[in-house]
């Protein structure tokens, strides 16, 4: 199966400033993956190189087989969200998105159906200089929507939303993956793209560190994680120290506990005496990633 994204030994330079420095990796069809790195690590410039905006200083950044230059209709086959600050103040949401598919060569009556879909029909004709930046996410998603294409490109489109508006922003997103597209999303944290992503794509300074699926990344660098509530915690902790677990966090009589089953938890408690008040079992990306350089670079190895 071909990758709908892939980078091959990518490198640009700014001047004497590297911004992506060698980079190869390949995103499959019809999944979401995260592109994920601290600032100024280079993500948006990777996005800049998959759309044309600037070009490699060495190497190839291909969609779909092909540099984006090479497709006659690029908006068909890619959508980008860069900048949600790109719309003139003064213009009304509908017509930002008709211009849009003017310059796309698709028919702009389509503007209402796509401000529909993302939930700013009831203020179609609403000045965007009025927008917040939620809305202004919204109406940057219908725009990239517009030639109806097969990828799409998000830069930190999380930045500046409330809760409320991420949670309508992954629904989209797993809708738009359920319907075989591609979403390439860029996040500097971890904590945004856990409960969202299929792939991940790890980026520090310029350099590609690790890239795989995400499900692969927990189970193999993240081991259960048992939240317990106990009114003896230090008795507790020194049993669980004994026993070859690890204490990862405490608070009040709460306390975070890995290398152990909650059954071996459970059994260690009963031996010592110590009554168990709650347990809860846990998994996630984000404790997986808070390990140090050495588990990224035993990520690389693993599945780079």
């Amino acid at each position: 199966m071909r990758p709908m994204l892939e980078a091959e030994a990518l490198t640009k330079r700014f001047g004497p400033t590297v911004a992506v420095s060698d980079a190869g990796f390949a995103i499959r069809p019809g999944a979401i993956t995260g592109l994920l790195g601290p600032d100024g690590a280079g993500k948006s410039t990777i996005l800049r190189l998959f759309l044309g905006l600037v070009h490699p200083t060495s190497g190839f950044a291909l969609v779909d087989g092909r540099p984006i230059h090479e497709w006659t209709a690029p908006s068909r086959k890619v959508g980008a969200v860069l900048d949600i600050d790109a719309f003139h103040p003064s213009r009304r949401a509908i017509d930002s998105v008709r211009w849009a598919a003017r310059l796309a060569g698709v028919p702009s009556s389509r503007a209402r159906s796509l401000l529909d879909q993302v939930g700013l029909g009831a203020v179609a004709a609403q000045r965007t200089r009025t927008f917040s930046a939620g809305m202004r996410q919204r109406l940057a998603l219908a725009v990239a929507l517009v030639g109806d294409p097969e990828i799409l490109l998000l830069d930190e489109p999380m930045n500046g939303l409330d809760p409320a508006e991420i949670a309508w922003l992954k629904d989209l997103l797993r809708r738009l993956r359920d319907q075989g597209r591609t979403v390439l999303v860029t996040s500097h944290l971890l904590a945004e793209l856990e409960d969202l992503v299929d792939d991940l794509v790890v980026i520090s300074r310029g350099r590609i560190i690790g890239s795989g699926s995400a499900a692969a990344f927990v189970d193999r660098f993240q081991p259960e994680t048992i939240s317990v509530l106990s009114d003896q915690p230090q008795p507790l902790g020194a049993a669980v120290i004994e026993a070859g677990g690890e204490i990862v966090g405490t608070q009040g009589q709460r306390m975070e506990i890995s290398g152990l089953t909650s059954i071996q938890l459970g059994r260690i408690a009963r031996v010592a005496g110590i009554a168990l008040l709650g347990l809860t079992e846990e998994r996630g990306l984000t404790r997986a990633f808070s390990g140090a350089a050495a588990t990224m670079t035993e990520f690389t190895r693993e599945f780079g």
